[in-house]
């Protein structure tokens, strides 16, 4: 009996130490602790989660500062900018945005297919009011100034445009014989009537709208260039704005035409 409880209590002693031997010792193990310790942060996994929490990330429950987005790709903006300047369509075409760059080519076209045509239109107008008044008032060449063709149309002949010069003249106490722009013998007009001389007029209305049509073509084309290299640059990527340098947003932006309508620059920082 004696020697039975003698066994129980021996077997009992080496189990107890056996369970109360410490494992083997894990340098990690006892780092991570000793920084969960010292942070005051308490997990029940082994190792640190990490979660995206917008703009930046969450280690372990700590909010980590957002890494630098680097520098904007302002090479590409430039490059894509500089080609619709020169062609619109071709930065959109650069970004691979085909269906963009169809649509400013497109309207590259039409504006300059239109300025030929106005040109046309202009040109056969001018030439149409000359001959007239070749006919019908005795121009003797087509080849003179615009200021000459206008008179043209304003005078009956050339003696009453000769008259009016020299009584201007008059007026400014020089001498009217030798005042600027009279014209020579060769030179002159004389309209068979009034009629011919309103059709004349008319001719040269004509021809004068056709000219200032075409001029107007040359703004479209103007503004569907800036309109191409402004879409070019938004879409070469690098950022929401359209040019980005240390740090500040550039864009453009339109007020209401109700207001104070124009467009303004708008210079923002992302913090």
């Amino acid at each position: 009996m004696h020697m039975s409880l003698r066994r129980i209590l021996i077997a009992s002693a080496l189990a107890a130490a056996a369970g109360a031997a410490p494992a083997a010792a894990d340098p990690a193990t006892d780092l991570l602790a000793a920084q969960r310790e010292a942070t005051g942060l308490a997990a029940a996994s082994s190792r640190w989660d990490v979660q995206e929490l917008g703009g930046g990330a969450s280690v372990g429950g700590v909010r980590r500062a957002p890494e630098s987005a680097g520098p904007r790709n302002l090479g590409r903006k430039f490059t894509a900018g500089l080609l619709s300047l020169a062609l619109p369509g071709a930065g959109q075409l650069y970004n691979g945005d085909r269906d963009r760059a169809l649509a400013f080519a497109g309207a590259e076209a039409a504006v300059w297919t239109a300025y030929y045509v106005f040109h046309s239109q202009a040109t056969g107008y001018s030439e149409d009011y000359r001959e007239y008044a070749q006919i019908f008032a005795g121009v003797q060449e087509s080849d003179h100034t615009e200021n000459y063709w206008r008179a043209v149309g304003r005078y009956m002949e050339s003696e009453d445009f000769n008259t009016a010069l020299m009584m201007e003249a008059r007026a400014e106490g020089r001498d009217p014989a030798t005042a600027p722009g009279l014209l020579d013998p060769a030179e002159g007009w004389f309209w068979r009537s009034g009629g011919h001389r309103e059709n004349y007029q008319n001719l040269r209305a004509d021809a004068n709208r056709a000219y200032d049509r075409r001029d107007f073509m040359i703004l479209f084309a103007i503004v569907n260039r800036a309109v191409s290299a402004y879409d070019a640059v938004r879409g070469a990527g690098g950022g929401d704005h359209l040019l980005e340098v240390a740090g500040l947003g550039f864009d453009l932006e339109s007020r209401p035409a109700g207001g104070h309508g124009g467009t303004a620059c708008v210079i923002s920082r992302s913090f």
